[in-house]
């Protein structure tokens, strides 16, 4: 089996969603791959000991033969990815306040960026306030999410990706408002 990502595109997945968590809303792209663009992070963060929920399609078995990470259902792994339109954000590892490094990455596959309902984002790496157009999340999406970050430091951070490559990020410390 031929990787889906060269060890050089798998720095610039790295980079890339260094910059999207750490500017919340500004979007970057991926390199090309094989892979659906939503699985390229955790394809470059997995390692042996990082346990790894794959939803959606059959993607599982290339994570765990690319990576070595064990696989696991949300509410223990430590990365995940959601392939399919994604109904309810419940169930991935949040961490706590003692611990708030053990909650999850998810990166989750969307329609469409710079398009679609309508989020204001602010806090920490945000100046002022931004406002996000995404397709493809559930219309309760900030309020799912609220509930996911609303006890930080513990909260899951998020990669929204395209199909096209372009991605975003949403960490637990940046407030989501709006989507109606």
């Amino acid at each position: 089996m031929t990787a889906p990502l060269t060890a050089q595109q798998s720095q610039r997945v790295f980079r890339a969603v260094l910059d999207v968590l750490s500017r919340p809303g500004t979007v970057s792209r991926l390199p090309e791959s094989t892979a659906p663009s939503a699985l390229l992070p955790v394809l470059a963060l997995a390692d042996l000991e990082t346990p790894v929920c794959v939803e959606g399609g059959e993607w599982a078995d290339v994570v765990r033969t690319v990576t070595s990470a064990p696989s696991a259902g949300r509410g223990q792994a430590r990365l995940a990815v959601v392939l399919e339109p994604l109904d309810e954000l419940s169930g991935f590892r949040t961490g706590s306040s003692a611990a708030p490094e053990d909650g999850a990455l998810v990166c989750l596959s969307v329609s469409e960026l710079g398009e679609g309902a309508e989020y204001r984002l602010s806090g920490p790496g945000v100046p002022g306030e931004r406002t996000l157009r995404i397709t493809g999340l559930p219309p309760d999406f900030a309020a799912q999410r609220e509930r996911l970050a609303g006890e930080f430091p513990a909260g899951i951070d998020l990669v929204l990706a395209t199909k096209d490559g372009r991605i975003t990020g949403l960490p637990r410390s940046t407030r989501v408002e709006g989507g109606v």
